[in-house]
């Protein structure tokens, strides 16, 4: 095998096309099996509106993304479409990842948007729970057709989307789908003779293959906590399955913390972190982002940990012979957590209560639902669509495996990072590094979780 020694030089920071967001507040969350028989329908590319249906009507469209985002050119193109079919129109604003943060106060003073994109979590989060349901309904979008289609929207759809269901209504109706896993080189796996691992012990095994070769297995970069966090928080939910981390999270005696699946947990983080065999990169507590990710894309390491985004991230520093390689993460002997148990985060569309062009904002939601809309997402963005039929994008298409065979979905982070944000920046993040870093026991990481969350809630009060 060559020697994949590199020196990463100067790489200018990599955009993120789609981020981890931070949210606010929010109902909880657990595994969602897949419901049985889900049909999937090939689309065509016509359209059925009735012609000027719309006539005059323009839609306000609030929007996560920056207008120059790929995923921003692509509701444009659709609205532009939308508008030609039906006669109406979109106005955009386009406010970037805080748009949650006016949206709300824009809908509590009576001037709601008519739609609004997101992450699920977040919009669920920010605008509906228990004291307040600020979105309206969207189960009459699931069972109407997309444009040019003969079947309900919601036989085409990623089921994760029943995580966000809520007393038997649907307030999202999602575009994108996300998940996570570690990425590698097929190329270098092979030529070390590795196959993909299932199992945490086989995961083990194949660090120290990689490490005998002469880099480091893992990459990281121990600037982003929720980067960091993503080994502890994956370990819970094989260990416990989902749902426990989130209810210890919210467990304000602390009590919860002593389920001794958790000190599972941070015993495995700490086996493989600078406290014990090491597996990431020197340095890895002071790495700042993008140079880890970068690194290992130019060969200096085996394996990242991430969202599907890393190889858009990372494509235009591969060499000719990388091909992305994907596999989630494994089970635990003895786990809860099944490998066909797979994260989901959901990029959505939703309307709130109060807008004041409902039916046309959901017409708009139907036609981006399409299989034709779907594939030019996945053309222009890279993105992996939350249709079940649409393309897949090169650098992706070793994920598919993962979540054509997906039995149940769970939220990113158990859900905690927005049930609980204030706890999980100021109790949780300081914690995880700590432990994930070697610089805490797995034993002090439980009692630190357990001592600060008390005072956390105490401080509520």
């Amino acid at each position: 095998m060559k020697k994949r020694f590199r020196t990463l030089a100067l790489v200018l920071s990599l955009a993120l096309l789609m981020a981890i967001f931070a949210s606010c507040g929010g109902p909880t969350s657990s595994s969602v099996a897949l419901s049985a028989g889900a049909s999937s329908t090939e689309a065509g590319n016509s359209t059925d509106a009735t012609e000027n249906n719309f006539n005059g009507v323009t839609i306000q469209y609030a929007s996560c993304f920056n207008e120059a985002e790929q995923q921003a050119i692509w509701v444009k193109e659709m609205a532009e479409q939308w508008g030609k079919e039906t006669g109406g129109s979109v106005n955009f604003n386009f406010a970037g990842r805080d748009v949650l943060t006016s949206v709300k106060s824009d809908i509590l003073v009576g001037n709601a948007p008519d739609i609004i994109d997101n992450d699920a979590s977040e919009l669920v989060a920010a605008l509906l729970s228990d004291q307040e349901v600020l979105l309206e309904p969207l189960n009459d979008v699931y069972t109407r057709s997309a444009y040019g289609e003969d079947t309900p929207i919601k036989d085409n759809m990623n089921g994760a989307y029943t995580l966000y269901t809520e007393n038997g209504n649907d307030y999202i109706v999602p575009f994108i789908y996300i998940t996570s896993g570690f990425f590698y080189d097929k190329t270098m796996f092979s030529e070390l003779e590795l196959d993909a691992p299932t199992t945490w012990d086989e995961f083990l095994t194949v660090c120290d293959s990689i490490e005998a070769s002469g880099i480091p297995a893992l990459a990281a970069d121990g600037n982003i906590s929720f980067y960091n966090c993503y080994y502890f928080q994956a370990l819970c939910q094989r260990i416990l399955g989902s749902g426990k981390f989130l209810e210890a999270a919210l467990d304000e005696t602390g009590e919860l913390w002593d389920n001794p699946g958790f000190l599972q947990a941070a015993q495995m983080v700490s086996e493989i972190s600078a406290a014990s065999k090491n597996y990431f990169q020197d340095g890895y507590a002071g790495s700042a982002y993008p140079a880890a990710q970068s690194d290992w894309a130019m060969g200096g390491a085996g394996m990242i940990y991430c969202g599907t985004w890393i190889p858009l991230e990372t494509a235009s520093l591969t060499e000719d012979d990388f091909e992305f390689g994907f596999f989630p993460f494994p089970t635990v002997v003895g786990g809860i957590g099944e490998l066909n148990d797979i994260e989901a985060q959901l990029m959505s569309f939703s309307v709130p209560r109060d807008a004041k062009n409902k039916e046309a904002a959901k017409d708009f939601i139907a036609f981006c639902s399409s299989k034709a809309a779907a594939d030019r997402l996945v053309e222009l963005s890279d993105n992996m669509a939350a249709r079940t039929d649409a393309i897949y994008p090169d650098a992706l298409i070793d994920v598919k495996p993962t979540v054509d065979n997906a039995t149940a979905y769970h939220k990113n982070f158990d859900g905690a990072m927005s049930a609980a944000p204030e706890w999980w920046a100021n109790v949780f993040y300081p914690a995880d590094d700590a432990l994930f870093f070697g610089e805490l026991s797995p034993e002090a990481f439980i009692e630190q979780i357990k001592t600060e969350s008390v005072k956390f809630y105490e401080n509520k009060k």
